[in-house]
This record gives C-alpha cells, sequence and structure tokens, in this order.
C-alpha cells in the first residue's frame, strides 16, 4: 500500500440528520425509524471499497479485509499477516507442550 498524494480540494465530512416519522396514538402503527439516524457525508474524496470477512484456516480466527472496489486489491487487514502468523505459531506451540505433557504423564503410552 502506497501512500496517496494529497488532494488539495479536501472538504471536511459533514452530518447531517434524518427527522423520524412520529406516529400519533391513533395510528399506532411502529415508525420505520423511531430515532433521528446521523448521515455522514465526506464529500466524495473516499474510495469506494467494501469489507470482507473470512475465516483463517490455521487459526480459525475471523479476518477482516478491506478492499477496493474497483482493483480488488486489499487496503488493510485485520488482524495483520504478522499477528496471524504469531497467532498460528501460539496455537502450535500450546499443542506440541499440551502433547508432552500428556507424554509425560503415562510413561507407558510411549
Amino acid at each position: 500500500m502506497s501512500p496517496r498524494p494529497r488532494s488539495p480540494a479536501r472538504r471536511p465530512c459533514s452530518l447531517s440528520q434524518r427527522e423520524a416519522h412520529v406516529a400519533s396514538p391513533a395510528e399506532h402503527k411502529p415508525a420505520p425509524e423511531a430515532h433521528p439516524a446521523a448521515v455522514a457525508t465526506t464529500g466524495g474524496t473516499l474510495r469506494a471499497a467494501y469489507a470482507q470477512y473470512d475465516v483463517n484456516p490455521d487459526t480459525h480466527d475471523v479476518v477482516l479485509r478491506i478492499r477496493d472496489a474497483t482493483t480488488d486489491q486489499v487496503l488493510t487487514e485485520t488482524p495483520s499477516r504478522e499477528v496471524q502468523a504469531m497467532s498460528k505459531y501460539l496455537n502450535d506451540y500450546a499443542a506440541t507442550l499440551s502433547r508432552h505433557r500428556a507424554a509425560l504423564k503415562n510413561p507407558a503410552a510411549n
């Protein structure tokens, strides 16, 4: 991932409020939005992206990848590949230690 040059015409994010319909007691229908919802707009400076959830087959942990919608390039990944590798190593070490302790408790099984 390489840094992008700064855009000279950056506009700050702005929040707008949507007003929810308040039902009268006579209508007695639940409103689709009971509370006002804040909507953030960026002014079009963010790249179109989507989230991909995946399960790491080695550690069985959920991995979240944010991908660019046009190129499918991975923008960010949580947890990082380094953390995933460390988790796999620690899981393998714990399994080895468990097997070693089990072998020490029951020497006749060897």
